[in-house]
């Protein structure tokens, strides 16, 4: 998670922009896994609000322009080969 913005709309509201990036390999058995590209690029558009003195999570929105295939490990190691 990145670059989170919240912004104070009124004393019981509030809104919040959270821009994430995951990198995630199935198959994981231990070991080095190789840095590659991220699985997803996206962000979160959410509101929140104020209820007995805890703040709450009214919605959440997920953008993802970006989504790709989440890389396998093979048997043949840790690159998948």
């Amino acid at each position: 998670m990145t670059n989170v913005l919240v912004t104070a709309a009124s004393p019981t509201t509030a809104t919040a922009t959270s821009y994430f990036a995951t990198h995630r390999v199935d198959g994981y058995a231990g070991g080095m896994v190789p840095a590659g590209p991220p699985t997803q690029v996206g962000n979160y558009e959410d509101t929140f609000r104020k209820v007995d003195g805890a703040w709450l999570l009214a919605s959440r929105t997920l953008f993802l322009p970006f989504g790709g295939p989440t890389a396998r490990l093979g048997d043949g190691g840790p690159c998948g080969g």
